[in-house]
């Protein structure tokens, strides 16, 4: 049963309270704040048993706080999203969570620990797979059908400038270069990148660039697009929310998104053979997420896998919520 904290309600604000006046479970929620961990990460940072933690997860989950998400063999934990997890209390208390905390900054130094494994793991991965581009396709559908879908979403339309989150070897920015004026991409391997370059290095692509960087903290202003992609990128990452607000930050009102990704599976050797995080994304993890970083969707289209070991691809085309005057209908 989830506790729901009402203004008057005294037994609720006080069970709440209780819960969230523990050390360790401050702890939880303070690392939570950076993004959704499993329960054995959060071992390996606490240095707390597993029970212990799982108890204390399911504890602030009852009163609303902290939300489990199960995919696969892995469950994720978060802090919970939406109006009804919006409470002043827990934004006071999150807020008091001082930076100059002993412990705290001991557990930060072990989360980015943590996260520089995963990031080592992934770099392994694209590094054994940059110089030998068509093996990034083996686990999706034909690169074809996908950039067919990709084109017919956005039929009719021409774009400033596009940026591409995640470009990998280029291959977003190959297909769009006849519709866009000028393009950029982002992406922190540099394995890849020398791929995209000379994917890119031809005079027809003059108007494209790449560029190194964390693809949830691109170094352009904002606003600077009308077209962003995310493709293939969500499922290796963290919280893919985080990535679907940068995209909002770049494109100016009435920007168009495309991202395509893995519906959710359960294919558990994606995580091992490809470094995946994540085993897809939900219609409605997407709905929300969308929904909270401003976007409408306009468009979304489904992909069946032609080989039953192989999972659904879904492109949503979405957009914000003013119409772009920097786009233009194609005469």
């Amino acid at each position: 049963m989830i506790i729901v904290v009402y203004v008057g309600n005294m037994d609720a604000i006080a069970t709440y309270l209780k819960t969230l006046g523990h050390p360790d479970r401050l702890r939880i929620l303070a690392l939570l704040k950076q993004g959704e961990l499993t329960v054995s990460e959060l071992v390996q940072i606490l240095g707390l048993s597993q029970p212990r933690i799982t108890q204390y997860i399911k504890s602030l989950e009852q009163v609303g706080v902290v939300e489990r998400m199960k995919e696969g063999s892995w469950v994720f934990s978060r802090l919970k999203r939406g109006l009804e997890a919006e409470s002043p209390i827990l934004t006071a208390t999150l807020a008091t969570l001082s930076d100059e905390n002993a412990q705290l900054t001991e557990d930060r130094a072990r989360l980015e620990e943590v996260r520089a494994d995963r990031s080592r793991q992934a770099e392994v991965f694209f590094a054994s797979v940059a110089k030998d581009q068509d093996q990034l396709g083996h686990e999706y559908l034909p690169q074809a059908d996908i950039e067919t879908a990709l084109l017919n979403l956005v039929t009719g339309l021409k774009f400033s400038r596009m940026v591409d989150l995640g470009t990998g070897t280029g291959r977003m920015l190959k297909l769009f270069a006849p519709h866009i004026h000028s393009g950029v991409g982002i992406d922190d391997s540099a394995e890849m990148l020398r791929v995209a370059r000379h994917t890119l290095s031809d005079d027809t692509y003059a108007h494209i660039s790449v560029q190194q960087a964390d693809l949830q903290d691109a170094p352009l202003k904002d606003g600077a697009a009308d077209l962003v992609t995310l493709h293939q990128v969500l499922h290796f990452l963290d919280d893919p929310a985080n990535a679907v607000v940068e995209a909002a930050r770049l494109l100016g009102e009435g920007g168009h998104m495309l991202i395509t990704d893995f519906t959710t599976h359960n294919l558990e050797h994606y995580r091992d053979d490809y470094a995946h995080r994540r085993l897809g994304v939900s219609d409605p993890d997407m709905a929300q997420i969308l929904s909270q970083a401003g976007f409408e969707l306009v468009q979304l289209r489904a992909l069946p896998a032609c080989d039953p070991n192989t999972p659904v691809v879904k492109i949503w085309h979405a957009r914000k919520s003013s119409p772009a005057a920097s786009r233009q209908e194609i005469s």
